[in-house]
């Protein structure tokens, strides 16, 4: 993974990393403190102490609720953090985290082709901000299912977040976009970044 570590060692630390991905993508949401930790799948003190360093540079914003919003069981404003735009460095970072972004995704794909024959590869789900998609990752072709597990388990720790992936062999695939498979239309309707492509021309059609 040498690709990511070389953001890590820009910025210091996975976690880190994972919280300037969670702000910078998110420029217009508020989160709190458990959020974010579920979120980057991170301890919460790690959490507290970079959201402190982040703070002090002035690349996030601090509120606390107002007197109405105080939690009434225990009377303490909870804090909430957002993405500060008019840092000096906000939009630098946002490029250089793109950049590694696509990285991770070409080293992704390369690790991927390494353990079976790979026809068609896409990303879509959180990979292009499509929340909630019932898939993150389309593969079609022959993989070995327990090397392509352990890959997909070592990026889900870069990046931060469970990788919901689809595996179709070849056969399965073209036979269920002939028939119009609901799943399959919905994926190609929606938007991805294609990887890889050597489909024959039938199994292309309408894609």
């Amino acid at each position: 993974m040498k690709k990511q570590a070389s953001l890590e060692q820009i910025f210091g630390s996975r976690i880190r990393v994972r919280l300037l991905k969670l702000f910078l993508e998110h420029p217009d949401q508020t989160f709190y403190v458990r959020e974010i930790t579920r979120l980057t799948r991170s301890h919460i003190h790690s959490v507290r102490r970079e959201l402190s360093n982040l703070s002090k540079i002035g690349l996030i914003q601090i509120h606390e609720e107002n007197q109405a919003e105080t939690h009434r069981a225990s009377g303490l404003r909870r804090k909430f953090y957002e993405a500060n735009p008019a840092c000096v460095i906000f939009n630098e970072l946002r490029i250089l985290l793109n950049k590694g972004q696509l990285l991770l995704q070409e080293e992704l794909a390369r690790q991927l082709k390494g353990i079976g024959s790979i026809r068609y590869l896409a990303l879509t789900g959180f990979f292009v901000d499509l929340p909630g998609f019932p898939t993150d990752l389309m593969i079609v072709g022959r993989v070995n299912k327990e090397k392509s597990a352990k890959v997909f388990r070592e990026f889900e720790e870069e990046f931060g977040r469970t990788i919901n992936y689809t595996i179709l062999p070849l056969k399965e695939f073209t036979e269920r976009k002939e028939m119009m498979d609901r799943f399959l239309y919905n994926f190609f309707e929606n938007k991805k970044i294609v990887l890889i492509d050597t489909l024959p021309q039938p199994a292309r059609m309408g894609i």
